[in-house]
């Protein structure tokens, strides 16, 4: 991009460009705390009210654990799966994990035992921690990945927290105290993170202490949060979302984190209420459905927030609308990010909010826009063009993926997002198409690649493409397009019952259409821009 804006004049007062993360662990943010404010509330849990001390001694004995089964003893980076809804276990596995120098892995416990089995594969983890309700699931999975390990810990989600459980006096002869000589935050992977990838294939991107650190410092800098600040935990903590600017930006605050099992408008309008929560993240989807919920007594049920983030897929600017005529004193904030920068690039800054972008980039990150055709030449202002970013939440690459890598993660840390985008006169970033073929449904990004190999396993398939079909609601769904075998019925009502077992809920097709052929182009790729024009067809 020519012509570089002074973003430093669009910034929050006393907010600077320039921003270097602290050379330190993650879970060191739960340590400071627990040792400053050990009676300030961490956690708020239906009836739980859980203090930093209390949950910093919880992780200490998660990872003494850990440490005892010979996990981790002389190399770092041995995986923990973590299969867990929200709740306060994951936050302790998580950072247990984090301390005893293993490697979490955090996936969606809605995943069937197919996509189970192949994340165990993936990873290899040697202990996981599994919500009891998915434990038949998961055994078979694991005795289907073939892996003699994980050892796995079965837990009750929210029932099992015990503050006072353990003997605080062995932790440090256990754990041992970090070496600050020896840390290198800057290459120590911290998480893995499942993604759809920036080519829209199932990747898993390495994610070090410095991406997270820097990522939860550049939020609360950005928004100002602070040890007052109450921040809902709707978001999954499983998805990078939710795991970074939730959980990890409140415990970088010293605030308090208002968790929710799942999403359920009901019952986060009374947390909110309830807890006088100050901050709000979701996607546009959650949003929605919470202005539905609240109707005409919305300004009141949202009064104790000073603003709300939506993000996690592109936003209607009607739901920007609907939600100032509803909330007119709360702004709705709309910014950018990917797995691959853990996660957030550009937020709107407050105060200086514009409708229908994603704002500007943080502190300590640079946003260029180059073609779509050479990665390498930048673009004039206000043309369209390949997102990429450099800054020190960018990842540490591909697990086990090093060509792939090094096809994303150009020479100088600039990271291809595969979004196209491009800048407003003001220097306000608009994303406006994707390079990558994904579609993002209520905030979860579904690789149609992965839909389309199950659908092929249907006796009767003989073509399937997949593709997002915007919906005010959710943002896109996944809509199925059918090719059928000859002799094959007319139909296959059968294909969501078939389905079901090997995809995830929110990767299932919404809608399925039988066609005669699917359009493609002079070298046979399906055409699937020209299947979102097209009036759909009747589904079945």
């Amino acid at each position: 991009m020519s012509g570089t804006p002074n973003w430093q004049a669009l910034y929050p007062e006393g907010v600077s460009r320039e921003y270097a993360p602290p050379k330190r662990y993650l879970w060191q943010f739960l340590e400071d705390n627990a040792r400053e404010r050990p009676d300030k509330t961490a956690i708020l849990f239906e009836d739980l009210k859980i203090s930093y001390a209390q949950l910093w001694h919880r992780v200490k004995i998660s990872a003494c654990v850990l440490r005892s089964r010979g996990f981790a003893r002389g190399k770092r980076g041995d995986r923990v799966l973590l299969v867990l809804p929200n709740c306060p276990e994951f936050i302790v596995q998580y950072f247990g994990a984090l301390r005893a120098d293993m490697t979490p892995v955090a996936v969606s416990p809605a995943l069937t035992r197919d996509e189970l089995t192949a994340v165990i594969r993936a990873v290899e983890p040697r202990a996981a921690f599994v919500d009891r309700e998915i434990a038949g699931e998961f055994e078979a999975a694991r005795v289907r990945a073939h892996i003699r390990e994980p050892k796995v810990f079965f837990v009750n989600p929210g029932s099992e927290f015990q503050a006072g459980a353990g003997d605080s006096s062995v932790l440090p002869a256990v754990l041992g105290e970090p070496d600050d000589s020896q840390q290198r935050n800057d290459v120590d992977i911290a998480v893995l993170q499942f993604t759809s990838g920036t080519t829209g294939s199932s990747k898993i991107a390495m994610i070090s202490h410095r991406n997270l650190v820097a990522n939860a410092e550049q939020n609360n800098r950005w928004f100002g949060w602070t040890a007052d600040d109450i921040i809902l935990g709707a978001l999954p903590l499983y998805h990078t979302w939710g795991m970074c600017c939730a959980m990890n930006a409140t415990f970088a605050a010293g605030a308090t984190l208002a968790l929710v099992g799942e999403f359920n408008a009901p019952i986060v309008l009374d947390t909110i209420e309830r807890h006088k929560v100050t901050v709000a993240y979701g996607s546009g989807t959650m949003f929605t459905r919470l202005l539905d919920c609240a109707g005409d007594a919305a300004a009141t049920k949202f009064a104790s927030l000073r603003y709300v983030k939506a993000g996690a897929m592109l936003i209607d600017r009607t739901l920007n609308q609907r939600w100032a005529d509803a909330v007119p004193n709360v702004p709705m904030i709309n910014g950018y990010g990917l797995t691959e920068a853990s996660p957030e690039v550009t937020n709107n800054p407050p105060g200086r909010v514009k409708p229908g972008t994603v704002g500007i980039p943080l502190p300590g990150t640079e946003v260029r826009v180059c073609s779509t055709d050479d990665p390498l030449k930048l673009v004039e202002s206000g043309i369209e063009g390949e997102i990429q970013v450099r800054g020190p939440q960018v990842m540490l690459g591909y697990w086990s993926l090093p060509a792939e890598t090094r096809a994303t993660v150009l020479p100088g840390g600039w990271l291809r997002t595969g979004d196209i985008g491009k800048f407003d006169p003001d220097g306000y970033l608009k994303i406006v198409d994707r390079l990558k073929d994904l579609i993002k449904f209520r905030g979860y990004s579904v690789s149609p690649s992965e839909v389309e190999r199950v659908l092929m396993t249907h006796p009767s398939v003989q073509e399937a493409t997949v593709v997002g079909i915007p919906d005010e609601t959710d943002g896109e769904v996944p809509v199925a397009y059918l090719v059928l075998k000859e002799g094959a019925p007319t139909e296959v009502a059968d294909m969501p019952d078939f389905v079901e077992p090997h995809l995830a809920s929110f990767k299932r097709p919404r809608r399925y259409h039988v066609v005669h052929e699917i359009p493609k182009n002079h070298v046979g790729k399906p055409l699937k821009r020209v299947l979102k024009e097209m009036p759909e067809p009747g589904a079945f």
